[in-house]
């Protein structure tokens, strides 16, 4: 099937000079939604399918527009389009190809279930709150997305020797310091 959202969305891709969001992109293209998905659909399946038409039609332009030079970060509150100007770095995620796997998979539109679209959101949601959480904890050890586990570790041990209440430290910050290197140990084996 050709998805008519790869032409607006493509056009508002080009003219943004920053990234925008899953939200946004379906803002745009809700009149040819109406028109793509049926009457009588249960609410949670019209949003199912809405997320699925705009991401259906990012994933063709990001398969697309790669062979032209470009790149496509496609996260749910981060979608941008820039040049890709070293070829050894477009290479995508085990995560960037399950998703366009799934979404290219025009089955996958109408054979959902209302359960399954509930089970998908929280599943959302979870992993969404983990992430907060993980930039939370990179903030308490003074570090930022990107570190090595090196540099995770690093932080961790100088806050340590500063905090801890044998040493003078506060009891308090002593266990924010632990509970953010705990999450972020977690965080790190998992990937």
């Amino acid at each position: 099937m050709n998805n008519p959202l790869i032409i607006p969305i493509l056009a508002y891709l080009k003219e943004q000079n920053c990234a925008c969001s899953l939200v946004d992109l379906v803002n745009l293209c809700d009149q040819d939604l109406l028109s793509l998905i049926g009457k009588d659909v249960d609410y949670q399946i019209v949003i199912f399918q809405k997320n699925f038409f705009v991401m259906n039609a990012l994933y063709q332009i990001q398969s697309d527009i790669q062979t032209e030079g470009f790149s496509l970060t496609i996260l749910p509150l981060d979608i941008f389009m820039v040049p890709n100007h070293d070829k050894s770095k477009s290479a995508l995620t085990k995560r960037d190809t399950d998703l366009a796997s799934y979404y290219l998979n025009w089955s996958n539109l109408n054979s959902i279930t209302t359960e399954e679209v509930e089970a998908l959101f929280t599943n959302f949601w979870q992993k969404y709150s983990a992430v907060d959480k993980v930039e939370a904890a990179l903030s308490t050890l003074e570090l930022t997305q990107g570190v090595d586990w090196f540099e995770v570790r690093q932080a961790y041990k100088k806050k340590v020797a500063i905090s801890h209440p044998d040493k003078g430290g506060c009891a308090e910050s002593f266990i924010e310091i632990r509970e953010a290197y705990e999450m972020l140990s977690f965080s790190y084996r998992r990937t």
